[in-house]
């Protein structure tokens, strides 16, 4: 069963929707800080100390990696768009952080067998083949290992109920379907996602800013043409209140038994359940 976004060689960057968004994707605000620390706590209760090896599955620019190789953690940051992987570089650099940039897809990660405590894959899962990351996954986590499946939505406020309402007008698309990603995903990597978290978050923003949030979209800012961009933006702009962005985090989360686990045999005897 393969899911997913088309295979595209990462070496064809003109192809790689992301890298045409590198330099507007900072706009974005960080995540949650409390949804940071409870990825931190899954990385500690996988090791049963207070360091870990993390793996972020379609790092970006680094909302996430970043802040946990801050945090202590040792972080490899996977990303296969390279103006991404570029930027999320030097921001470590000129942060003194240790953590290590890898131009790869989720699906072929350079990465030892049985060598990661924790894989994230931070709203990043619709873009990813559920079948072959699935199997990535389960070759490179420990026994002892965890996931964590971070998905993100506009939360229900009014302004982003208004801003949703002109997404909807410009840019009629069909809506994601993770559900089936997330019970392949889980269930062929071995981790049951047991826990469920949600987290809030909303950041009042300026008007330049929020023209930046949205041409990193990818259904937007990339796949509009000048024009059609500018009509959008101002239904956009013309609406009535301030805005702030807002949005709806969920955590779902869980760690392998190492007494079932066997790398050697991906999705064998593992059943799903979210709480």
């Amino acid at each position: 069963m393969s899911l997913g976004r088309r295979k595209v060689g990462i070496d064809e960057a003109s192809r790689w929707v992301f890298n045409r968004m590198a330099d507007v994707y900072d706009a974005r605000p960080p995540y949650p800080p409390a949804l940071l620390d409870a990825i931190g706590d899954l990385a500690r209760k996988a090791t049963g100390t207070q360091t870990a090896r993390i793996l972020d599955l379609g790092a970006g620019i680094g909302h996430v990696a970043l802040p946990l190789a801050a945090s202590g953690f040792d972080v490899v940051a996977i990303e296969p768009a390279q103006l991404m992987l570029d930027r999320l570089r030097a921001t470590a650099n000129a942060r003194g952080l240790g953590l290590r940039a890898v131009h790869a897809p989720a699906e072929a990660l350079p990465i030892a067998d049985a060598s990661v405590d924790l894989v994230v894959v931070a709203d990043a899962l619709h873009f990813l083949d559920a079948q072959r990351t699935a199997e990535e996954v389960a070759r490179v986590l420990t026994r002892r290992g965890a996931l964590a499946v971070v998905t993100c939505a506009f939360a229900a406020t009014p302004f982003m109920r208004d801003v949703l309402r002109v997404i909807e007008s410009a840019v009629p698309r069909r809506p994601r379907a993770l559900a089936g990603q997330m019970i392949h995903l889980s269930s062929t990597a071995q981790v049951p996602l047991t826990s469920e978290q949600r987290f809030d978050d909303q950041t009042p923003v300026d008007h330049a800013t929020l023209e930046r949030i949205l041409r990193s979209i990818s259904f937007i800012g990339p796949a509009m043409n000048p024009g059609r961009f500018a009509q959008f933006w101002a239904r956009v702009r013309a609406l009535s209140d301030a805005p702030v962005w807002a949005r709806t985090f969920v955590l779902r989360s869980g760690g392998r038994d190492p007494a079932r686990s066997d790398p050697s045999r991906p999705g064998q005897g593992v059943s799903l359940r979210i709480s």
